[in-house]
């Protein structure tokens, strides 16, 4: 079966994008390397995601680097050029994919990537790819003008993650950066789910996300990993508020349409009133699966045919502004 995909939240597969997933993975977020997606990837390096959960919390930036070289043999097999991607892109029938940085360096102490690596890739290859800057909202005004920067360099969107930073969407600080946002007419996109971190998850509740959509009605907002396990407040909201959109990146479809999981208020008004809102993201590097898999399981949930291709490609080409 052959349909249209835009992949609203895709990692790129370089060798820079793993090593700097790995290396620049805050502190707080060790945990992930133990029990989230260390026992997907560790074994692939030959060693236990315990091994690699103790590499990262006990080791510094520099030795961290340092202790993976002699894995870089089986990291390279792991990764792919850029245009090795995109071939593949294009064989899955993925038109478009949002590719997206992080900035947390003030809670985490590493700086990661910087978004310009991210700039390069959709100034060569346009047609493929779409870019959201990583903000670090306790940068302040520094933060406000990278967006500027970084709207400059070509980057056409956003991306936070609340817990990170300890404060929640409606906090003072994010205002500056939703007024910049409004400016440019590019979206923002939230982390709004469970984490594995040492930080509360309680910052992300999608309620709070009703308070800036009040605030700043022409602000896109993308809640990120569909809200769960607040799915049905994550759905009031995106119904109250036209401005508020959802992606469903990071959850294996099977389970989003499984009954006793919590997705129900998803699929039963994602397949009526917020059918124009939903957009599928894949997260894919971490989730051992492929792009065109995920979608394929998309295409199997219990959704009106003409739903589910809004879910996979539409609503996102209108909310980017590709269609």
């Amino acid at each position: 079966m052959t349909y249209r995909i835009i992949d609203s939240l895709c990692y790129v597969p370089t060798e820079e994008v793993f090593i700097d997933l790995l290396v620049s993975l805050p502190p707080q977020m060790s945990r992930y390397l133990k029990d989230v997606f260390g026992p997907r990837v560790a074994p692939l390096l030959g060693i236990s995601a315990e091994e690699l959960y103790n590499m990262k919390s006990t080791l510094t930036v520099e030795e961290l680097k340092a202790a993976i070289k002699p894995f870089m043999p089986k990291i390279r097999k792991l990764t792919m050029s850029i245009e090795e991607f995109v071939d593949q892109l294009n064989k899955m029938g993925v038109e478009k994919a949002v590719i997206f940085n992080l900035d947390e360096e003030t809670p985490s102490g590493i700086a990661g990537l910087p978004n310009d690596y991210y700039a390069d890739i959709v100034k060569n290859y346009p047609e493929k790819f779409i870019g959201f800057a990583g903000i670090d909202p306790l940068k302040k005004m520094k933060a406000v003008r990278e967006i500027n920067r970084c709207y400059d360099l070509g980057l056409r969107g956003v991306a936070v993650r609340p817990f990170m930073f300890g404060i929640p969407p409606h906090d003072a600080k994010m205002y500056p950066i939703y007024s910049k946002c409004v400016e440019l007419d590019i979206p923002i996109w939230f982390h709004l789910s469970i984490n594995y971190s040492a930080n509360s998850m309680e910052v992300e509740r999608p309620i709070y996300l009703d308070v800036v959509a009040q605030d700043f009605p022409e602000l896109k907002v993308i809640a990120g990993h569909g809200g769960w396990p607040w799915v049905d407040e994550l759905v009031a909201v995106a119904w109250k508020n036209p401005n508020i959109y959802i992606d469903i990146a990071s959850y294996l479809p099977k389970y989003i349409g499984m009954k006793g999981t919590g997705w129900e208020p998803l699929i039963h008004y994602g397949n009526s009133i917020l059918q124009d809102k939903i957009l599928f993201g894949s997260t894919w590097l971490f989730m051992g699966t492929t792009i065109k898999k995920l979608a394929d399981a998309v295409m199997a949930l219990p959704l009106k045919e003409e739903v589910k291709k809004k879910w996979l490609y539409h609503n996102a080409a209108k909310l980017l502004g590709i269609e």
